[in-house]
């Protein structure tokens, strides 16, 4: 199925008329159908944005728009691959934070968002972006400061969007940190925006600290959940004890792990385990809402 990704403007700037064109030939010739995002807003897929440029590129040949329309709903061939301008920008974004260009780096973060509906930045765009630069970071083909340097931009950006993000009151309280001693918070951080967007009360304390400061705060917050992420398997034997620790002193505790290290060792750390994609997320988040789901 095709999904809405694109908001009015957007699909304005990529076929070249203004959204108040586009609304009326919605509504005098039912070019198109959208969807609509949870605020009512219209959101457009590809298909539709492909649809909307044939139509304009024969009206430049001379049709009228209903003559256009009309055409186009004749079984022809008119096979086109959409282009996925969130797939162009997110290479964009890539290259400007390997470049160390903060400044350009926030132009493309607020043309996404400015062009794209909140899910599709966040799904297309950051998600795949946060995957290539730990991929890149493992296999040497960056080093530990572009790492640094991404997550310190992506992490102030997503900061201040999350706080425009409602909090659902019958979803209990995470907090997320990295493992004792581990600072690598990219999968962390988009798995803290992954709760956020679900509605939880999320504790994001980033890279590892002690122990006992862990059971400290811990103790402070009272969480329903602590979400544990080590990338480096050197910080194994601290998880381990943050583990043990925690399974003692939290007995009514639900512990997550997460993260490239503790993926490899799923005999050890089974139960714990989030997985890598959507669904296993929601099965594992889904302990923690028995009544209502996620």
């Amino acid at each position: 199925m095709d999904r809405g990704k694109y908001n009015i403007k957007a699909v304005a700037a990529l076929v070249g008329l203004n959204p108040t064109t586009i609304r009326a030939w919605e509504r005098r010739y039912q070019v198109l159908d959208p969807d609509r995002s949870e605020s009512g807003h219209r959101i457009y897929s590809d298909n539709d944005v492909a649809k909307l440029r044939w139509i304009v590129d024969k009206q430049k040949e001379g049709l009228s728009v209903s003559k256009a329309i009309q055409l186009y709903e004749m079984p022809v061939n008119r096979a086109e691959v959409p282009h996925d301008y969130g797939v162009e920008l997110r290479d964009q974004l890539f290259q400007a934070l390997t470049n160390f260009e903060e400044r350009h780096a926030h132009d493309i973060m607020n043309k996404a968002f400015s062009m794209f509906s909140f899910d599709k930045v966040i799904q297309d765009i950051v998600g795949p972006l946060l995957h290539e630069i730990g991929v890149k970071w493992e296999s040497g083909e960056i080093t530990i400061a572009h790492e640094h340097f991404a997550t310190a931009f992506l992490r102030a950006r997503l900061s201040t969007l999350s706080l425009q993000m409602p909090i659902n009151p019958f979803l209990p309280r995470i907090v997320c940190v990295c493992a004792p001693e581990e600072e690598h918070e990219l999968g962390l951080l988009f798995f803290t925006l992954y709760l956020r967007q679900s509605g939880f009360d999320v504790i994001f304390l980033g890279s590892g600290i002690p122990v006992q400061d862990l059971v400290t705060v811990t103790h402070q917050l009272q969480p329903k959940a602590v979400i544990l992420s080590c990338t480096l398997s050197d910080h194994l034997p601290l998880l381990d004890e943050a583990l043990a620790r925690l399974m003692s002193d939290f007995p009514d505790l639900e512990i997550g792990l997460g993260g490239y290290a503790v993926d490899q060792l799923p005999e050890r750390y089974g139960p714990h385990l989030l997985g890598a994609d959507d669904q296993s997320w929601k099965s594992w988040l889904s302990r923690l809402t028995p009544t209502t789901g996620v």
